[in-house]
């Protein structure tokens, strides 16, 4: 028997009465599951067995899934539907989560990040771009592809004034150096805004401004670094 926190990213109906979950965990990446009767109105596992679940479960082995045994719903953002905005948001990051999840691979600050943000994109709905972008940036940070906002990744000069930023090169280029690099035209205050994104916590990221051009290089980056740029839910922001 095992326990273990898990965050359903999809349902498929499964026999007349069951589901399979596709999900990622805390301790085990992710994982598929078998809920067993969640489709009957009187079963203890209907809350836990829908999208956006996030769930204590009490698990045994079946071939290559988990059947849950019990569980214990920690939260459902149920809020999140009071904005579509931050619903088709949300939606956004369970799909790119379930897309750079691997099985048998975790990180436990990325599943309790990806919590945090739905919680806030539930209670603050109106900073939904801002906590989206901050979001992507943490993620592919922690996937181990951080930018380095603070000096020249080609003379090792601290950086002081507007700059070249290379997605390629994961840096800026200084003033001295863009002629050894390509990359996009950064302002000076344009750097200090991705960095303090970098650094901020969600509960404080609407006194962050993000412009629109900023969260086009955030997105662009992490692009580049999972190797994906089409996401379905994308259509429907």
């Amino acid at each position: 028997m095992i326990t273990e926190d898990i965050l359903v990213i999809k349902e498929v109906s499964y026999k007349e009465n069951d589901k399979i979950l596709h999900a990622i965990s805390r301790n085990m990446g992710k994982i598929q599951l078998i809920s067993k009767g969640a489709k009957k109105p009187n079963s203890h596992l209907v809350n836990v067995s829908q999208v956006f679940a996030h769930a204590r479960c009490s698990l045994t082995i079946s071939r290559d899934m988990y059947i849950i045994t019990s569980a214990e719903l920690i939260d459902n953002f149920y809020g999140l539907k009071n904005s579509m905005d931050a619903y088709f948001n949300a939606s956004y990051i369970l799909e790119l989560i379930g897309y750079v999840a691997q099985e048998n691979e975790y990180d436990r600050k990325i599943f309790d990040m990806t919590v945090s943000v739905l919680k806030f994109l539930e209670d603050c709905p109106q900073n939904y771009e801002k906590l989206v972008s901050a979001y992507e940036l943490k993620l592919v940070s922690m996937l181990g592809y951080k930018p380095d906002f603070g000096q020249c990744i080609s003379c090792g000069r601290q950086i002081r004034e507007d700059a070249l930023f290379s997605i390629k090169e994961g840096g800026l280029l200084c003033s001295g150096c863009v002629k050894y690099g390509n990359g996009i035209n950064v302002t000076y205050g344009e750097i200090l805004t991705l960095e303090r994104i970098l650094k901020t916590k969600f509960e404080n990221i609407g006194s962050v401004e993000v412009n629109p051009r900023i969260r086009n290089l955030i997105r662009d980056y992490l692009y580049y670094y999972i190797g994906k740029d089409h996401f379905t839910t994308l259509k429907l922001i």
